[in-house]
């Protein structure tokens, strides 16, 4: 009778992990935004790719709109804050593609590997002696890689928790040059680079209860540098990422999800001694740090026919309610990813 019982509930257990085959659901997983919010049962393996997009044309100290002229006017972080700043940022446009993998070696651990590709331009203005002149910069290239592996922690009908644990690895550009009226190689600004340069362990932990067509998940992210200053001098400080989200599934091939995101990221240490923090607000160290609420809307697909079956395609425009930078800082306007999962 005992061996019975424990025969029944292991297998009770397993059949709670989401396999390729039951992965029929618009709803299988979080909005696209939300990275590592499921497991994969044993030698399963998902693939995705995502692309997004975000605009900044706003300028924000603290939390106050700052036009052209109030930026140029305001000490910069250089001479004790007695100099101001030649040059002030006008819009900043980012692309990023992400690629994905999951591979689940047993039903109760899923590794994962993140990286991208990121192609950022900004616009700047010289000030009004060089001739109020506008002027742009380019930068792309490969973007940190994070590898992570999810440990289960508890899984039922309803609840599925688990806690993850890895490390970025500084596989992206912390020196990207362009050519500025000022110079044909200028170190560009800190926003402009692609990586850390340093080793950030980081941990996440993961929750998400069903309600049927209803699902509420709740993900907090927290990551801290942990290699010292990287090889030009500095580090960011500590980066903390809290969402709780919810989906309703109107069919079983389409749902839509309402998400609350807050972003914190804490101040850098040390600076780069070839960014000139005199020159713009994004070159001077000061004006790094902040948080922000964002609200995300998404929309979420999957074919439940054989062809093409448990592709998942999603979508979601994030729009930010509250920001707060330390210093001198461009605001972001709105973010929207796409993206594309299929396991097998």
């Amino acid at each position: 009778m005992f061996i019975r019982f424990i025969s029944t509930s292991i297998c009770i257990f397993l059949t709670n992990f989401t396999s390729a085959s039951e992965m029929h659901l618009a709803d299988s997983h979080g909005p696209i935004s939300v990275m590592g919010d499921h497991m994969h049962k044993k030698n399963e393996i998902m693939i995705s790719y995502r692309f997004s997009n975000m605009l900044m044309n706003e300028v924000l100290n603290g939390t106050k709109e700052l036009e052209t002229n109030e930026i140029m006017s305001s000490p910069n972080g250089a001479s004790n804050n007695s100099g101001t700043y030649m040059n002030a940022p006008v819009s900043m446009r980012m692309n990023m593609h992400m690629f994905g993998a999951m591979y689940a070696p047993t039903n109760y651990l899923t590794l994962m590997i993140m990286s991208g590709y990121m192609e950022k331009e900004m616009i700047q203005q010289r000030m009004a002696m060089s001739g109020s002149k506008r002027f742009q910069v380019n930068s792309q290239g490969i973007s940190d890689t994070r590898i992570s592996g999810l440990f289960n922690l508890y899984h039922s009908k309803k609840i599925n928790t688990h806690l993850g644990i890895g490390l970025s690895l500084p596989t992206g550009q912390i020196d990207k040059t362009d050519a500025t009226p000022s110079s044909l190689e200028t170190r560009l600004g800190y926003g402009m680079q692609n990586g850390s340069g340093t080793f950030d362990p980081f941990i996440f932990l993961n929750n998400v209860s069903d309600f049927g067509k209803i699902k509420v998940g709740e993900q907090i992210f927290f990551k801290k540098p942990a290699s010292g200053k990287n090889s030009k001098d500095y580090k960011y400080g500590n980066y903390l990422d809290s969402t709780i989200w919810a989906s309703y599934r109107w069919g079983n091939n389409v749902s839509t999800s309402l998400k609350f995101n807050y972003v914190y990221n804490g101040n850098m240490h040390g600076a780069d001694n070839e960014m000139n923090p005199r020159m713009s607000p994004v070159m001077d160290s000061n004006n790094v740090g902040g948080q922000r609420v964002d609200l995300g809307f998404g929309l979420n697909f999957i074919n439940t026919n054989s062809f093409l079956k448990n592709h998942r395609i999603g979508i979601e425009i994030l729009v930010p309610i509250h920001q707060r930078y330390r210093g001198i800082q461009m605001s972001q306007n709105f973010k929207t990813m796409l993206g594309w999962q299929y396991a097998f």
